[in-house]
């Protein structure tokens, strides 16, 4: 079976003592989601920034710049997409 994610394309994604891989190819949120974790969200779309997380490293990428005010050194889950390993603050 051949994998269609390049390595260089995954991340690290530690959130307290858990980390996940994710991809540079979707958001956040719902890799974040599919490995068991539970976070806070409204639209999905990058609105309302309910999906927001503290991040204390690493580097995101938003392909559309989200409607929603970030807060400094944060990132919203739904659109952000990881470009390098990330630490997020404990949930």
């Amino acid at each position: 079976m051949t994998s269609t994610f390049k390595e260089d394309s995954l991340h690290r994604v530690k959130i307290g003592a858990k980390e996940v891989l994710v991809t540079e190819e979707e958001p956040l949120l719902p890799q974040l989601e599919r490995s068991g974790l539970v976070l806070e969200y409204q639209c999905r779309e990058g609105y309302c920034s309910s999906c927001a997380l503290k991040l204390v490293w690493g580097k995101v990428y938003y392909p559309e710049e989200p409607m929603a005010w970030v807060q400094g050194g944060h990132v919203l889950s739904c659109c952000a997409y990881a470009k390098s390993d990330i630490e997020i603050a404990s949930l």
